[in-house]
């Protein structure tokens, strides 16, 4: 929290707030701001060693007084840090400019309104889950398409993967899939 001037030592209670802090480094700060991002990432997985995988669950959170859905909802920001800053991370530091763009304004407030329909509406009724599912997908990876344009398939794959990561936080059972057909044929 320190090394990103978030506040609240108890972020699991308000992991909305935590995430619009987080995702506000992508957002405003370019390739600065999500490198400092995951370099706070980094160092709270080193600070928790071999702690981080019991603590950095559900489960525990909801031991501390977490409801299931904050609990769900912080857990899943974290997974979605380990695509940002893992595999996903060169494709958006490539795409940097639009990406950003996409998190900023309108699209942004898409962007946060599919996903929390998708966490808030999947609480509710938990077998609609994975039809849900494919909704949040579809509106990442369209916001997306519209900031960085209809060629730019490594952006739009990165907004899928980073939705289906948080999707696969509750929801694992689900079959969501990140392809995107028209990237390059059918090979054989």
């Amino acid at each position: 929290n320190k090394a990103l001037s978030i506040a609240d030592p108890q972020p699991w209670f308000d992991p909305e707030n935590f995430r619009k802090a987080v995702e506000t480094y992508y957002q405003n700060q370019g390739p600065d701001g999500i490198r400092k991002v995951c370099k706070a990432f980094r160092e709270f997985k080193v600070c928790m060693a071999d702690q981080y995988a019991n603590c950095m669950t559900a489960v525990h959170f909801v031991s501390v007084s977490a409801t299931p859905l904050n609990a769900y909802q912080f857990v899943g920001l974290f997974n979605q840090m380990h695509f940002v800053c893992g595999a996903g991370l060169q494709t958006y530091l490539s795409n940097e400019g639009c990406m950003s763009q996409t998190w900023q304004g309108a699209q942004g407030q898409q962007l946060t309104q599919c996903r929390l329909e998708y966490e808030n509406t999947s609480d509710i009724a938990a077998e609609q889950a994975c039809t849900l599912a494919n909704k949040y997908l579809i509106c990442f990876e369209t916001q997306f398409k519209n900031s960085c344009g209809d060629k730019s398939n490594d952006a739009q794959f990165w907004a899928c993967e980073y939705s289906r990561v948080n999707i696969f936080t509750r929801f694992p059972q689900c079959a969501a899939r990140c392809v995107l057909p028209y990237t390059g044929g059918i090979i054989g």
